[in-house]
């Protein structure tokens, strides 16, 4: 980490602890308003940076999720051109756990937890659907329907741009869709934290009007 990096931490533990560059690991930050993508760069036993897409959510406790669904409570220190300093709330953690991505799951593609209304298209006929999670290659969603295997889709709806599918796996009203054109990792963080933004927002619009 850099020297000017380091004069960020306001922790004398952060500074002294050992660190390592990471380089582009996505990980997940999780509060009360929603899932957010985020990349580590440094992660020390006691703290990390990483970059964001857009700013920090400030609303409740947050966590950092892995791959393999492992969560580390922490805290923000300071955040300055799209790149926060945190702090674990219990450190030291396992560092080596954390860089191999070590769990009791195994690792996958991460996928952001959202409840969006979206348009799914089967045969030409159109159908209302609930989006409820999105990742670079996929999405879950919930519909009354059931639809077949393999069958090729198409799903959009407001913030969410076309995208062709196929179903790839179901249970009940879950569906599991494989993307045949995939997001890019910055345009996924960003079409996320507008979704949580607008959920976040109706649903604050509904309490006021209660």
């Amino acid at each position: 980490m850099a020297e000017a990096d380091l004069n960020d931490w306001t922790s004398q533990e952060l500074r002294a602890a050992p660190c390592i560059s990471l380089m582009l690991r996505a990980a997940k930050l999780v509060r009360p308003a929603g899932e957010f993508l985020c990349i580590l760069r440094d992660v020390s036993a006691t703290g990390l940076k990483a970059r964001l897409f857009h700013a920090l959510p400030q609303d409740g406790p947050l966590a950092l999720e892995l791959g393999t669904g492992e969560r580390h409570p922490i805290e923000p220190v300071w955040e300055r051109d799209r790149h926060v300093g945190f702090r674990f709330a219990n450190p030291p953690i396992d560092l080596s756990a954390l860089v191999e991505e070590a769990g009791r799951f195994p690792k996958r593609q991460l996928r952001l937890a959202v409840d969006y209304p979206a348009i799914l298209t089967a045969m030409q006929v159109e159908r209302p659907v609930r989006l409820l999670n999105l990742s670079q290659h996929g999405a879950l969603i919930e519909l009354d329907e059931p639809l077949a295997l393999r069958q090729p889709v198409q799903l959009r709806g407001g913030l969410l741009p076309l995208r062709h599918a196929r179903v790839r796996w179901r249970k009940g009203p879950a569906h599991g869709l494989v993307f045949l054109e995939g997001f890019l990792l910055d345009e996924l963080a960003q079409l996320v934290a507008q979704i949580q933004n607008r959920s976040n927002s109706w649903h604050s619009h509904q309490r006021i009007n209660q």
